[in-house]
Order: structure tokens, then sequence, then C-alpha cells
């Protein structure tokens, strides 16, 4: 079962139990687009207790806000209650929510007039704020006044630059002198929440439009670690492939220490860390060593930092195929392991047991002892005589 399928099963679970319910969101936009969406939200007027009664397996993280995630056919669905949304004292979420019964109500409480549409279990379009318009012209409206959209939750305006990245769409006239007026509001959103939408963002098909966005705006100027290199991106047309990529051109351009300092994932700051620190060195030629402690995915990055930013010749083909003939990729790939050191050189310790590999490794990659047991081990026998 698709998962519009498990959606429409779940709408008539609660129709069959005399409720409303439709499909809402950003799967409704997507089906209008033809974009394959992974997520399908629900908005119905039955209060949480009922939808969780309703279903076997269900999953209320959300419930304070009216939200039942139900577990169907191994996919999630959240299910959400009607309602009305009260003061947004955070910019971010409503302090309180009331329940209504419409799905009208519902719908004016929502960010985008594309995102403001519902989808009935026969599939028919319901449009109360000229949503399915704006999508025709390829225009980014907030659902009635922007100003007062962009007050009560400041990650609206960060999700308009995602939309443009995403969609290619332009952004209405008011909602752009809305978004321009209340730029600053983005300092009350948290870092995290920040960083979960420039994710999406990076990944955009116009991401360049999105960037030049941000400038025409200067929307970068409230958000600290996007503070300097939107210009360089767009002078030298950089296309970031992930977050990472997109963090560590802002970090070698001097934006380093703000970023290690951003929520991100350690594997990420290492990452980040890693390339910056040979961008620094200003290498381009990459040995087999280097290839081998480095990672190819670090190498491949300094090379394509080296390119756009330094006009060095792109190597990445070269690389690529430089690092598939690595006699070793990693430390076990080795013949001979650390577990054979330690069980011929038991009085050895710790240290000299991770030089030793080490050391193994660099003859390897130089091309000065092949990755053979028995090579190896008369190379450790001889070393050791000496030692």
């Amino acid at each position: 079962m698709n998962l519009l399928e498990g959606a429409k099963y779940i709408i008539k679970k609660l129709k069959d139990n005399g409720y409303e319910a439709y499909i809402v969101g950003g799967y409704v936009r997507d089906y209008l687009l033809g974009i394959k969406s992974t997520d399908i939200d629900i908005a119905t007027n039955a209060h949480p207790d009922v939808v969780a009664s309703l279903f076997p397996k269900t999953i209320l993280t959300g419930i304070k806000h009216g939200t039942v995630t139900v577990v169907f056919d191994k996919k999630q669905y959240e299910v959400t209650t009607f309602r009305a949304d009260g003061d947004y004292l955070d910019k971010r979420r409503p302090d309180q929510v009331t329940y209504v019964s419409d799905l009208m109500t519902d719908v004016l409480r929502r960010d985008f007039t594309m995102n403001a549409l519902a989808l009935t279990i026969d599939e028919q379009i319901i449009d109360y704020v000229g949503g399915i318009n704006d999508i025709r012209k390829k225009i980014i409206r907030t659902v009635g006044n922007p100003y007062e959209r962009f007050n009560e939750d400041a990650l609206r305006m960060l999700r308009v630059f995602r939309f443009v990245s995403q969609l290619g769409f332009a952004v209405e006239e008011e909602t752009l002198k809305a978004l321009k007026t209340h730029r600053a509001l983005i300092k009350y959103i948290s870092k995290e929440r920040i960083i979960m939408e420039i994710t999406k963002l990076v990944l955009g098909k116009y991401f360049h439009d999105a960037i030049i966005l941000m400038v025409e705006t200067k929307f970068y100027e409230s958000i600290d670690f996007l503070s300097q290199g939107l210009d360089l991106i767009l002078s030298t047309k950089y296309q970031p492939n992930d977050l990472t990529d997109f963090l560590t051109f802002l970090s070698v351009i001097g934006n380093y220490e703000t970023i290690m300092n951003l929520p991100i994932a350690n594997v990420i700051k290492k990452a980040i860390t890693d390339v910056y620190q040979m961008y620094s060195l200003e290498i381009n030629e990459f040995s087999n060593p280097l290839l081998f402690r480095q990672g190819l995915s670090a190498c491949l990055l300094t090379n394509k930092l080296n390119h756009y930013l330094r006009n060095l010749p792109d190597k990445q083909e070269e690389l690529k195929k430089q690092y598939e003939q690595l006699p070793i990729k990693r430390i076990c790939d080795l013949a001979y392991k650390g577990s054979d050191l330690i069980i011929r050189y038991p009085e050895r310790k710790g240290p000299w047991i991770g030089d030793m590999l080490d050391e193994i490794c660099l003859k390897i990659l130089l091309g000065e002892l092949k990755n053979d047991y028995h090579e190896i081990e008369r190379y450790v026998e001889e070393k050791v005589k000496l030692t």
C-alpha cells in the first residue's frame, strides 16, 4: 500500500466514525506539482483522544498541539485536530491551541497559500485562499496578512527562501516587504531549527535564486554564520552538495569559529575541520597516504574549494581513480591485523601496536610493502630486531 492509499484508509476510518478528515499541507501542493512526497499530514475534526482510540498503533508526542501520529502499514501519518492558534509568544509556536469544528478556520492559520489546500478522499481539492492560482503562477504568498504571519512565527521567513530554492517560485510583493521588515525576528528562532531549514534549502534545484534573494533582502545579516560568503557563492556559482559542503565553504572564507559553535553533529564538525585544515595549508597535491588518512570525501571537497576559490584545475575524476587504486582504503583492509601483533608480541604496549600499524599502512600506500600477511610479518620481525 502506497503513502496516499494509507492516508485514504485513515480518512475512511475517521469518516466511518462520523468525522471529517482531509489530506493537508505540503503533500497537496506537491500533488498538484507532480512532485513525489515522503509524508502526508491529515486534518480532522476528531479530537486527539478519539483519533488515538480508533487506531491500534499511535504515537502521542505531539498531542499538546493536537497531533496524533498514526502508524499504519509501517508508515507514519500525522493526524491533527482542526485548530485555531493562540498568541505566538516565542515567535515560533502558539502559546495555546483551540480545537475548532471546521476546516476553513484551520486552513486560515497556515503559513502560505500553496500549503493551505486540502485534498478529499476522492482527490478533490478544497481551496479557500487562492492557493491553486498561486501555484499555477509560481508565487509564494502568505495566508492573510504577511506581517502578522511572520510576527507569529519567524521561521516562516526562512521557509520562504527554502521554497524559492526547492520550487523556483517568486515571492509576492507584500510578502517580500514583510520579510524585509521583520527579518531581525529570526534571532528568536533556535539554531537547530534554522539549520534544519538551511539543510533543505541547500539541496534545492534553485539554490542560487534563494541566495540572491537573501542578499537582496539582507536577510543573511540576521543569521551570524551566513554573515560572510554568500556573495562569493554567487560570484563563483558555487553549488554545494549538502549541508557539510555549504558550511565548509563558509568556514574557509572566514566563518570557521562561528560554524564550530553551531548545534550540528560532531561528525559534520570533524568533516568541516579536516577540509578547513587542508585548505588552510593550501594542499593541492593528494598523495596516497593523505587520501587514505583524510578519506575521499574530504579530499574531493578540498579540491572543489581549490577549484572555485583559487581557480586551480579540477582534479575530481583523477582523485576518484586514485582512490579506487589504493592498495588499502581502511586500516581493516590490512592482511596483517593489530590482533596478529598483539598475539606475536604480547610484551609490547598499546602505543607500539598503533605506531606499527601506521607504519605498515604508510609503507603499503607508498608502494614499499605489499599488503600480504607473510611479507608484513617479515617486515615487522626485522623492525623488532632493530629495536
